[in-house]
């Protein structure tokens, strides 16, 4: 009965698998919680005075849209990073809010890179 079963029920092909959803710097807010590719122009890289790299899209501190952290034990993952300010990059990583402002945190070399 199984293999008849079998015959006339075709398996089901998984879905194929989707990556995250490529957005906007304003769009980064209807996202919190999720992983997102965010792709948009840095618009500024600031280094704090604790060597965290904040990485600005959608205006200057304190009226961008949305940043992107480094912190300072990954700052050497992340060589040439400086360079990013004003060339369009695409940024992938889970959404926080940080002071009520999108941010990503940075842990790995690969979650940033130029656009295409």
């Amino acid at each position: 009965i199984f293999s008849a079963l079998a015959v006339l029920v075709p398996a089901q092909k998984p879905a194929p698998a989707q990556g995250p959803p490529v957005i906007a710097p304003d769009q980064v807010a209807k996202y919190v919680g999720k992983e997102v590719i965010v792709q948009g122009k840095v618009t500024q890289i600031a280094l704090t005075v604790n060597l965290t790299t904040h990485i600005n899209f959608g205006g200057l501190y304190p009226n961008h849209v949305f940043t992107v952290t480094i912190f300072k034990a990954k700052q050497t993952q992340f060589p040439g990073v400086r360079d990013y300010e004003g060339k369009v990059v695409e940024v992938q990583g889970v959404v926080h809010l940080y002071r009520n402002k999108p941010e990503i945190v940075l842990e790995d070399r690969a979650q940033i890179r130029l656009a295409e």
